[in-house]
């Protein structure tokens, strides 16, 4: 069961490259509201039920882990260590 949630979390993230994608599809206006809407819906239920099976930490960890907002910060601090060099 934790790694069906795990797989549950990941994918729900995977999910969530297609909004952005949605709008270039050659569809009407309203379809593409719809699918946006649904895999924005489907996304949240894969990632709580994913939460649910794996735990509430181990998810925490994952959504820390997966936020691009901590992937600067994270280069930020290796350049530090490195003394700016690239590797």
């Amino acid at each position: 069961m934790h790694r069906i949630g795990i797989v549950l979390i990941i994918a729900s993230f995977v999910v969530w490259l297609i909004p952005p994608i949605a709008p270039f599809l050659p569809f009407s206006a309203a379809v593409k509201a719809l699918i946006i809407t649904v895999v924005i819906v489907t996304a949240e239920i894969m990632f709580w039920l994913g939460a649910l099976l794996v735990g509430k930490e181990a998810a925490a960890k994952l959504k820390r882990h997966w936020n691009p907002k901590h992937w600067r910060i994270k280069r930020q601090l290796s350049d530090q260590t490195n003394g700016g060099e690239e590797c």
